[in-house]
């Protein structure tokens, strides 16, 4: 029975149209429903539905299902995702359903909300299901672009969106050990509405961002192991480890709608190229930094917090309100008001006052080329923060332009304070690593050891396939702290991440930890990389022996050649183009370095 407040003035009143899915599998929306309003849709027992608001409504919705030939509601929901809501039933008729999407409190009806109805078949046979899901930020469809899926070398399966929707999810039945090939279709126009992620039981398997790459872009192999959350999805927050400046260069937006009306602040609704982070100070006093793009670029940024000592991004997740400092002001404005595209908080110049109290939130919302402000302030800067030892502070920094152009950060520290190295995640877990040349050290202590865990050491070069490197069981008394050092740490951006196994059988994830190891003679070099004709490939010397494999991207091996010298040539004029996965073993079969390599 639905709350008494959630009743609006037009409560149960016809939607314009059926919000039936067209196929199943298969989505469609009911757009600008307003509090009050309820679809008919036609469903089939058995079938799996789910009926979402989640993804920028405006307002508080709450999501109540009926048999529409009468009886007591079937389902419901309020704020599963935020303020919004979603409910997820096993159809147990064939015949019409009635959903109800209220407003909480009734405000009179000046919003309104978009209902996504998604039809999944019963699985047969399948061991897990993946979503691939379409977006169109202009909802003028794709036109003639489309993504293709094969599974296990079968026929390309094509999938579009048409004018109307801002987006659909399409199922994916998959097996363990299925091989699965997406490519793209970039033939129609506005490439830059266009995007698609495919995704495994909320985890971001894949994100194609915008404008998509035509071609071959994904290839992978089923474990249906649900993936850890992305960098770009608030619950995949990037833990910032000690004062260090960081680099990034983010290309898509996630696969979580993270960024509401309750919560952006000076940003926008629509979430762009970003990438959230996590800190937290191990001292107090006076916090500042500056973002600096790479190139003339717009960046954007907001700070939520603080949040309690060892809150973690599974706890605080979405920001719940408003950001306590941020900065939207166009790129241009920022320049012509600077000198320099760099935004940020705690200038001695352009942030008066340069820091100030996290109960005074500080924020400029977007403008012109022009800037409105009037000196000493200064368009894309506001104070730094005054922070405690053991706050926890939620960050996103965003490519508003989205034109893969990075950015450096660097902190400015004062009175004494700075940034703890990791940040208390589940369990009492907390996991860091850091590069060291050619070595990366791997810590973790745990609060609460369970006996019988055993905690295996997981490395990426993708952050989505991930290979276990080492294995250490737990003591089982107590608060304990454990350190390995990955000795042979592959080149370029590199994630790590623990899997603990208990004695009950039961398998969970630590946060991630992305380190940066520069290239070197140990690494797998490849140049000219994208190619055509021939790629010169540079193995480690350690590799003298051994063999070099090129699989393509339904995992078959192509090309197989002996390391027999320093520097070698592949005549690459027969293969087809695509990506290449390359791999090096040693004497003994075991591999000891990888990379990929594109032919264009």
């Amino acid at each position: 029975m639905l709350q008494a407040a959630a009743q609006c003035p037009n409560d149960n009143a016809l939607y314009a149209v059926n919000a039936t899915p067209p196929s199943c599998p298969g989505s469609i929306t009911a757009a600008c429903m307003y509090g009050g309003e309820y679809v008919l849709v036609n469903v089939v027992a058995g079938n799996t539905y789910t009926f979402s608001t989640c993804g920028g409504t405006a307002f508080d919705t709450q999501i109540t299902i009926y048999n529409n030939a009468g009886g007591a509601s079937l389902g419901y929901n309020d704020d599963a995702c935020g303020f919004q809501s979603t409910v997820t039933w096993v159809a147990t008729f064939t015949g019409q359903l009635r959903v109800l999407v209220d407003e909480y409190p009734c405000l009179g009806n000046f919003s309104c909300a978009n209902l996504t109805v998604t039809c999944v078949p019963p699985l047969v046979n399948s061991d897990c299901l993946y979503m691939l899901t379409l977006y169109d930020s202009f909802s003028d469809g794709w036109g003639t672009s489309f993504v293709g899926v094969s599974i296990n070398g079968g026929a390309f399966q094509n999938y579009t969106l048409p004018s109307g929707p801002a987006s659909t999810s399409i199922p994916l039945p998959v097996n363990i050990g299925d091989v699965i090939v997406l490519n793209y279709n970039a033939s129609g126009t506005w490439q830059t509405d266009n995007s698609y992620t495919l995704t495994l039981g909320g985890g971001l398997l894949f994100s194609s961002g915008s404008p998509p790459v035509a071609g071959t872009v994904y290839a992978a192999t089923v474990t249906c192991q649900p993936p850890p959350a992305a960098l770009e999805d608030c619950i995949g927050a990037m833990t910032i480890c000690s004062n260090v400046a960081l680099n990034n260069n983010t290309n898509n937006t996630g696969a979580v709608v993270d960024i509401n009306p309750g919560n952006s602040g000076c940003l926008d609704i629509q979430e762009f190229q970003g990438t959230w982070y996590i800190f937290s100070p191990s001292a107090g006093g006076d916090l500042g930094l500056t973002i600096q793009p790479d190139g003339p670029d717009d960046y954007d940024w907001a700070i939520w917090g603080p949040y309690p000592s060892g809150s973690s991004p599974g706890s605080i997740c979405p920001p719940a309100g408003p950001p306590i400092r941020c900065a939207a002001s166009s790129g241009p404005a920022t320049f012509n008001n600077t000198g320099s595209y760099a935004t940020g908080m705690g200038h001695a110049t352009y942030s008066p006052p340069q820091f100030a109290s996290t109960a005074t939130s500080y924020g400029l919302p977007s403008t012109t080329d022009i800037c409105p402000l009037v000196a000493p302030q200064r368009c894309g800067w506001v104070p730094g923060l005054q922070v405690a030892a053991g706050q926890v502070y939620l960050m996103y920094i965003s490519n508003w332009t989205q034109t893969n152009t990075g950015f450096s950060l660097n902190w400015n520290l004062q009175n004494g304070a700075s940034l703890e190295c990791v940040i208390l995640g589940f369990d009492g877990l907390a996991f860091s690593a850091e590069a060291h040349e050619r070595a990366v050290s791997l810590n973790w202590s745990a609060a609460e050891a369970k006996p019988g865990r055993i905690y295996e050491v997981q490395r990426s070069v993708n952050g989505a396939a991930y290979d276990a490197i080492d294995a250490v069981a737990s003591t089982g008394l107590g608060t304990q702290h454990y350190a390995i050092i990955d000795q042979q740490p592959l080149a370029g951006d590199i994630t790590y991440r623990l899997r603990l196994l208990d004695a009950d059988g039961a398998t969970s994830y630590s946060e991630e930890r992305l380190v940066r190891i520069a290239a070197d003679e140990a690494t797998l070099f490849m140049f000219p990389n994208p190619g055509s004709t021939h790629v010169e490939i540079y193995p480690p010397t350690s590799a003298l022996g051994g063999t070099l494999l090129f699989r393509d991207a339904m995992a078959r091996t192509v090309v197989r050649m002996p390391v027999d010298a320093n520097t070698l040539r592949l005549d690459a004029a027969l293969l087809n183009l695509g990506i290449y996965a390359v791999e090096v073993r040693d004497a003994t079969g075991a591999r000891i370095a990888q990379a990929k390599w594109v032919k264009e």
